[in-house]
């Protein structure tokens, strides 16, 4: 099960299990989300994976770990599931919705998203959210 994921630039952080606005996702102009709590997710807060490539996304205890984070566009994905049950990563407006069974690993390639910030989630458990700063 391969689908093409994302080379996220993020400058603001992803991974835990909420750190995502509820502003209807998709790119944001302004750079910046608040999330889940309270706290507002900009390249300037972002844990910085443009480095990375691939980079690594943890799921683990119901939350993305980093949960606010800048990736580059052009970067591969690793989707750690620690957790006992089944998530998805899937990025709001974008063809990125990936399943990660429990306990699995998914490694996907970039899938070129436009530079912006976008909002992610868990469509199986909506309380898991996050924010990633494409560059």
């Amino acid at each position: 099960m391969k689908k093409m994921l994302i080379a996220v630039t993020a400058v603001a952080a992803l991974t835990g299990v909420a750190c995502s606005s509820d502003d209807g996702g998709g790119n944001s102009p302004s750079g910046a989300a608040t999330g889940a709590n309270g706290a507002t997710c900009t390249a300037d807060n972002a844990v910085d994976l443009t480095g990375d490539d691939p980079f690594t996304i943890t799921i683990k205890d119901f939350a993305y770990d980093p949960d606010c984070f800048a990736a580059a566009s052009a970067s591969a994905i690793t989707i750690t599931n620690e957790d006992a049950v089944t998530h998805t990563f899937t990025i709001d407006g974008t063809p990125v919705d990936v399943t990660v069974p429990a306990g699995e690993t998914f490694n996907g390639e970039s899938a070129g998203l436009a530079p912006g910030t976008y909002q992610v989630h868990c469509t199986i458990h909506p309380s898991i959210k996050g924010t990633v700063i494409v560059s």
